[in-house]
């Protein structure tokens, strides 16, 4: 079986688009979409989802790694293409084409309507044709769809085994393995409507049991009414509780609109900004561009110069004004000095004790002065280390100090300068800004768009603020209801267990409790006849997908605990790297699919994500294996590059590349050009 066409009408970014894709033959089993991030690649597989299984696809879009927190009413109001209201069309459908063979298949169209705001009308509308070689033939009762589905193609519990997001499911492998597994089988086994049909048949049992064991009876009764009485309860809160978290977001995305849209106008920081406002931050820029150019300036006059001599030269001189200091001071202190020497050489001729004996000659005289001399200009001579030889830079006087600060602070590197530059082009580029600012404002403030703005806002967030406590209330509610409902329910099973023991019939009452009690041994034996399969199965698949060889054997037992054995049957730790756990994700997902036994096509959007070329590669190998199985890969051009298309495309039997078109007010179009591909990858 294959997808032969999917066309969108109003859906999403598509106004009206047909995609047709030929049966696989010849090894082109392979159908390549490719558009960049934002151009519709998603929307096709939300499209498969929403068009075939309706309302019950939101429990299956989470599975596929798709985002379902909206609600089926919120999400087809979103899908709806933004200019359809304007052009007066108020439906949206997506028509599915599935073929068994080249003769024999057929189609599923699903209509919604809408109303002239915008809202869902709350009806939709499915149309079924048989086709025969390519004629639509007679129609199937839109009810069968379930039953056609589950025969012919998928059944919805199924689906994200075959229909997924690969970026999104690979963080599966970061949750728990054993959730990963038990869902798993859960959904391939189909025991989600097991229990659905216990409950009914619990309910068939308490409504058809009047007229044995009267008191019993009216005990099981009240019990069986109290527990769905919360259940009811607890429904209703659920309800309540997706609508507040809707209603939360939908405000939240609101006010980040007016906030934006207040920005945009003008205001600052989400408050309104008046003109004065502007005035004092454009003169503090200004203020701060003055400082920055005279910062500018002093570099280029006082500090760039010097950095244009030698640096030996500036170190020379430098040094020869250092020397110079200490040679002044040191001449300084001889100077002050000076007037000492003839204070103290005339103390020392004038003094007579003790007497000199006999009087000195003249001669003796000259040579004592001599010596006296000497001995004083001993203190000056040889000058200290440090002390210039010579005055060479006389012209300098007391600046010299000033000069050696001066010069000590001329280190600078071009980030110096390039930083000031930069500077002084954000403050220019502020002020340009701030003088559009107080244009815009000046004339915003006089028709008073700002204030209308802020007044919206400050009734969003008081809505915002009441939603939020308002949910926080209904989730304490919903705890007290779980609780409730969890000994409810314990008690009612035990009373349950006693009132048919008692009261044993032979009626549709009591085939309906066997096949209860069928129903309850039953499910937890379906995991054991199934993990072996699954096993096997994941091992085959993650020994085609890993580039490591370690691996022997994955061993899942019954409660859905995993094990990856080595040859030897010792565990090997799971590499929580994001190719393994891709790798698992994607062994885990082909392991379920296969022994679901359905032979149905695979869609992935971002199938390769952040995967080393080893995996990607692996995991090209395993989809072009089945050359019988239709693949459409939905991906952006830096996943399938030039070189994964080369190797594709012996494989490819069809390709589109998606265009988008801006049509204004955050609206698009996107349509797809039929065997085309990224240019740059196929040249």
């Amino acid at each position: 079986m294959w997808i032969a066409k999917i066309e969108l009408f109003n859906f999403k970014s598509y106004q009206h688009q047909v995609f047709e894709f030929p049966q696989p033959r010849g090894g082109r089993n392979i159908v390549l979409i490719g558009g960049m991030n934002g151009y519709g690649k998603t929307c096709i597989l939300e499209a498969l989802y929403l068009g075939l299984f309706g309302k019950e696809a939101l429990e299956n879009l989470g599975r596929a790694g798709l985002r379902d927190e909206v609600g089926y009413r919120r999400f087809l109001e979103r899908a709806m293409h933004g200019h359809a209201m304007r052009s007066r069309r108020d439906t949206m459908w997506v028509k599915i084409q599935i073929n068994q063979s080249a003769a024999e298949g057929f189609e599923v169209t699903r209509t919604w309507f809408f109303g002239g705001m915008g809202a869902w009308t709350g009806e939709d509308e499915v149309v079924i044709y048989e086709v025969r070689d390519g004629i639509r033939g007679r129609t199937v009762p839109a009810e069968r769809l379930p039953e056609l589905l589950d025969q012919r193609f998928i059944p919805a519990h199924v689906a994200p085994f075959f229909f997924f997001d690969g970026e999104e499911v690979k963080k599966l492998a970061d949750q728990s393995r054993v959730d990963q597994i038990k869902s798993g089988i859960e959904g391939l086994l189909g025991v989600v409507l097991l229990r659905k049909l216990k409950k009914r048949l619990e309910e068939f049992q308490t409504n058809r049991s009047s007229g044995v064991s009267v008191m019993d009876e009216q005990k099981h009764r009240e019990l069986f009414e109290a527990l769905s009485h919360h259940e009811r309860e607890y429904e209703e809160a659920e309800k309540k509780h997706r609508d507040l978290d809707e209603s939360v977001k939908s405000l939240q995305l609101r006010r980040t609109d007016l906030t934006n849209r207040m920005m945009q106008n003008g205001a600052g920081a989400g408050d309104v900004a008046s003109v004065s406002d502007v005035v004092k931050q454009q003169a503090d820029a200004e203020t701060d561009l003055k400082a920055t150019e005279d910062a500018l300036d002093d570099v280029v006059a006082a500090k760039l110069p010097f950095h244009l001599v030698a640096p030996e030269l500036l170190e020379e001189l430098s040094k020869q004004v250092r020397e110079e200091i200490a040679r002044e001071s040191w001449d300084a202190r001889k100077k002050n000095l000076e007037p000492e020497k003839a204070k103290f050489i005339g103390t020392f001729y004038a003094t007579t004790e003790p007497p000199l004996q006999p009087d000195l000659t003249p001669d003796q005289k000259a040579a004592l002065q001599a010596r006296l001399d000497a001995a004083w200009e001993s203190l000056f001579y040889p000058m200290p280390d440090g002390c210039a030889d010579s005055i060479m830079h006389d012209y300098l006087g007391a600046k010299r100090p000033a000069l050696l600060e001066a010069m000590d602070g001329l280190r600078m590197g071009a980030q110096d300068v390039l930083g000031l530059v930069a500077k002084r082009e954000a403050l220019q580029k502020k002020i340009r800004e701030l003088v559009n600012r107080y244009t815009k404002i000046e004339g915003v403030d006089r028709d008073g768009t700002l204030a209308k703005l802020n007044a919206e806002l400050t009734g969003v967030n008081a809505t915002l603020d009441q939603k939020q406590r308002d949910l926080g209330d209904v989730e304490r509610q919903m705890q007290g209801i779980k609780g409730s409902i969890d000994s409810e329910r314990a008690l009612y099973a035990r009373e349950h267990e006693k009132f048919v023991q008692a009261n044993p019939v032979k009626s549709m009452v009591g085939r309906a409790e066997r096949v209860c009690s069928l129903i309850g041994e039953l499910i937890p034996q379906l995991y054991t006849l199934k993990v072996g399969q699954l096993g096997e199965s994941m091992t085959d698949v993650y020994k085609k997908l890993a580039h490591k060889n370690l691996v022997h054997r994955i061993d899942i037992d019954e409660t859905g605990q995993t094990r990856i054995l080595s040859r030897e049957g010792d565990e090997i730790p799971f590499d929580k790297s994001a190719g393994e756990n891709q790798v698992f994700a994607t062994a885990l997902l082909a392991g379920l699919a296969n022994i679901s036994g359905i032979d149905a096509p695979l869609v992935v959007d971002t199938p390769l994500g952040r995967l080393d070329s080893t995996h990607r590669a692996n995991i090209l190998k395993y989809w072009v294996s089945d050359k019988k199985r239709q693949v459409i890969l939905l991906s952006q051009d830096k996943e399938i590059d030039r070189e994964t298309y080369r190797m594709l495309e012996p494989n490819v039997g069809k390709t589109y590349l998606l265009l988008y078109t801006e049509l204004g007010n955050g609206v698009g179009r996107t349509m797809a050009s039929e065997n085309d591909y990224f240019e740059e990858l196929v040249e």
